[in-house]
């Protein structure tokens, strides 16, 4: 099995040194796949845009290191990777800035004096070298106009053609509006397989989440997972509403609880569960085995003090 991410190039720093990642979300997903999947016959590639510059070749290596294919990175001598640094206050809440809103991955299918030539993730899946890609609202957000209108082109295409498409519905108020998003989503929401949801990120987008099952079982969505705080919504009422079982054969619905930690730790379980659950789905596994996989993972990461763990502390589980 392969399967493409498709997002940001990212350097995330704090007050230390010692916690400087290279990476960001999306890519650190990929990251964990890539490592469970050495066992489990999935191979994984990630296509983003990055510079020249010894930063955006340092993102290489370490991606390389991880043995994620870095074939489908495109360079661009004028542009570089986002940055985001990590402010954290004494009562441990996390608070995110980002910096050069103009980075690489901006770029990645643009077709101008920049980069004239077609991207090497359209070239891939017009010929389905790949079998499933990973796009988040982030991937999204972050693209022009018009390339956000080129993915989807591709992506209608690359359905066609059998492939797989995996969403999660981060959104940073930095990248685009609620309204944008609302749009741009409702375009993804037809080729869509397995989307994770966060309920309070629905609630930045669409004001509320109560909605959350309705909106994804009316397209082609196989499998909803939805991440839930203790404020959210009953989304069980929901499934009763809709006369939706949790296991309905036409969408499996999953309810994970959120981590009621700080932000940062929130955003590492994110990851990890992301890419546990993918990495059980992928390779056969059922709803049960691969909920437990993704748990497995962020209890893992969230008992470790660096943001990406060592191989060796998920050594039993590669």
């Amino acid at each position: 099995m392969r399967i493409v991410f498709f997002g940001e190039a990212l350097v995330e720093i704090n007050h230390s040194t010692k916690f400087s990642t290279y990476g960001g979300d999306i890519p650190n997903i990929a990251l964990y796949l890539a490592r469970l999947g050495q066992s489990r016959s999935i191979s994984v590639s990630y296509a983003t845009a990055v510079g020249t510059d010894k930063l955006s070749l340092s993102l290489l290596a370490r991606w390389q290191q991880e043995k994620i294919d870095t074939s489908l990175v495109r360079y661009f001598s004028t542009k570089f990777p986002d940055l985001c640094y990590i402010e954290t206050d004494r009562e441990g809440m996390c608070y995110r800035h980002f910096w050069n809103k103009d980075n690489a991955a901006r770029y990645y299918f643009a077709s101008s004096s920049l980069s004239p030539n077609t991207s090497p993730l359209e070239i891939a899946l017009h010929k389905y070298h790949y079998h499933a890609i990973y796009i988040s609202a982030v991937s999204f957000g972050l693209l022009t106009e018009d390339a956000k209108a080129t993915l989807l082109v591709l992506l209608e295409k690359f359905k066609r053609k059998g492939g797989k498409v995996y969403f999660d519905n981060r959104y940073r108020a930095h990248l685009w509006t609620p309204q944008q998003a609302k749009y741009w989503i409702c375009q993804l929401l037809p080729y869509i397989d397995i989307a994770f949801i966060d309920s309070k990120d629905e609630q930045q987008i669409w004001g509320t989440d109560e909605h959350i099952i309705e909106r994804y079982s009316r397209f082609n969505c196989c499998e909803l997972v939805i991440k839930q705080y203790s404020s959210s919504n009953d989304f069980s009422s929901q499934c009763d509403k809709l006369n939706i079982s949790s296991r309905s054969s036409a969408m499996s619905i999953s309810l994970i609880q959120a981590v009621e930690r700080n932000q940062t730790s929130i955003h590492l379980a994110d990851n990890a569960f992301i890419a546990g659950y993918l990495a059980g789905r992928i390779s056969g596994k059922s709803l049960e085995h691969s909920l437990k996989l993704g748990k497995s993972l962020t209890a893992r990461v969230l008992n470790h003090p660096t943001a990406v763990i060592p191989a060796a502390a998920m050594r039993d589980m590669m």
